[in-house]
């Protein structure tokens, strides 16, 4: 219980923080994973969200290549969500995804 609520709470803390700008990246880095799985969401990573489309980093080509053929999916998946607004997601090769 208090696990969710914390997880709860620090949500709400950056979005606000964020702020409207911000939300639509906020919330696709949130739902990265559940809209690639665990195994692509280790590889790749959301960048920003600019004009619509979502930018990606992803680990190498191999990792790129599952994401490109499953893209029809994640966007299909990022519909669903309100107010996140991405009609089109990039991929973009960054062998280091974090630091």
């Amino acid at each position: 219980m208090f696990n969710k609520d914390f997880s709860s709470a620090c949500r709400q803390v950056i979005y606000r923080l964020g702020g409207e700008k911000y939300a639509p990246f906020i919330a696709a880095c949130y739902s990265w994973k559940d809209a690639v799985g665990p195994l692509l969401a280790e590889k790749s990573r959301p960048l920003k969200v600019e004009n619509g489309i979502l930018y990606v980093a992803v680990s190498n080509n191999s990792w790129m290549q599952e994401l490109v053929l499953l893209k029809s999916k994640i966007l299909a998946r990022y519909r669903r969500e309100p107010g996140l607004g991405i009609n089109d997601i990039i991929f973009v090769i960054k062998a280091k995804l974090y630091g």
